[in-house]
């Protein structure tokens, strides 16, 4: 097996248009966009070749570094990562791919599995916790997947289309501007404060790449009484779509836009061939989880896995210890090593 890194930019998009489970989170985009909005980040990304000439690529973010000691991410914001390929991989192949990450100067490893890839390309080694993505298969015939959502779904789409909501994709900034807008207000409406989330300045690298590349990502946007009162993110890729980040303001919530929006995405979606819209995970909120189930989602149970440097567990128990003796005990012993800082 041949490792490659860094790797070569043709080469990671020609196997991720070839891979049948590769979402965007896996494309060099993603990638391009983290390094682009976020200086501090660097593309670590790793290609494998088999002797049979089948590739692989595992992108890794590296998202902050003490001394020699790297931390990494598959990938940017703890979206879906793992192991793509243009051809089978063995689970023999898959984990010496992972072997190039779990080495003794990579203080932590993190990734989310991806809810579509085959089992044998996922690496559970390090496996801490799951998450719930909800996905809906869709078919060309949208009427057929329209009848096996809830009928509570279905009669908040009719009553919203009735009391007005409109979507459409966002065309210029001040689509962009707006939808922060009722981005901020959801916020405050959650009980966050004003330093939560992401910034103005986020989406307008994210508006900037849309303009240049609109095949793979879209801002649909809600519209009430021509007004655009919210939206959702969606990033588009192979056979994938991703709802990846939406908002709406306290009276579009009152008129079902979200509904609306989610069937609406969901139907162009199936028109254009595309087999699955993914709802994303729900950070286990019941409500939000059932909300998605009531589009007849099917529920992909995904790994959470990290990876820490050996070298470090001594370093780590002993600053766990720390932290459990009285304040002014600690104060006098608490170490202030770098290694400490790689893993906090």
């Amino acid at each position: 097996m041949q490792i490659i890194q860094p790797v070569d930019q043709q080469l990671w998009w020609e196997v991720a248009h070839a891979c049948p489970y590769a979402t965007f989170f896996h494309t060099p985009r993603w990638t391009e966009l983290a390094c682009r909005v976020n200086s501090t980040v660097l593309d670590r990304t790793i290609a494998a070749i088999l002797p049979n000439g089948v590739r692989a690529v595992l992108p890794l973010l590296e998202i902050r570094r003490h001394g020699p000691f790297a931390a990494l991410m598959s990938t940017f914001e703890g979206c879906y990562g793992g192991i793509i390929a243009d051809g089978p991989l063995s689970r023999r192949d898959v984990t010496r791919i992972y072997r190039q990450a779990y080495r003794w100067n990579i203080s932590n490893f993190y990734y989310l599995a991806n809810p579509i890839a085959p089992p044998e390309t996922i690496d559970t080694t390090y496996r801490f916790g799951d998450e719930i993505a909800h996905v809906l298969h869709l078919e060309r015939d949208f009427e057929t997947i329209f009848n096996r959502f809830d009928k509570s779904t279905r009669t908040n789409y009719r009553r919203g289309l009735r009391e007005g909501v409109r979507i459409r994709r966002a065309a210029s900034p001040d689509d962009y501007a707006a939808y922060y807008r009722a981005y901020r207000d959801a916020v405050r409406r959650w009980g966050e404060d004003d330093n939560y989330g992401y910034s103005w300045e986020f989406f307008t690298h994210v508006f900037a790449f849309e303009q240049r590349y609109p095949a793979e990502m879209a801002l649909w946007v809600v519209e009430l009484d021509g007004a655009v009162v919210g939206g959702t993110l969606a990033f588009y890729w192979n056979q994938h779509i991703t709802a990846w980040h939406g908002a709406v303001t306290r009276e579009a919530l009152k008129r079902r836009a979200m509904v609306v929006l989610d069937i609406e995405i969901a139907r162009d979606a199936a028109a254009r061939g595309f087999r699955y819209y993914d709802l994303n995970t729900s950070a286990g909120i019941a409500g939000v989880m059932q909300y998605k189930r009531n589009f007849a989602t099917t529920d992909h149970v995904i790994a959470r896995c990290c990876y820490r440097s050996p070298l470090l567990k001594p370093v780590i128990a002993l600053r766990n210890q720390l932290r459990r003796r009285p304040p002014d005990t600690e104060r006098e012993l608490a170490p202030s090593s770098s290694m400490l800082a790689a893993d906090s």
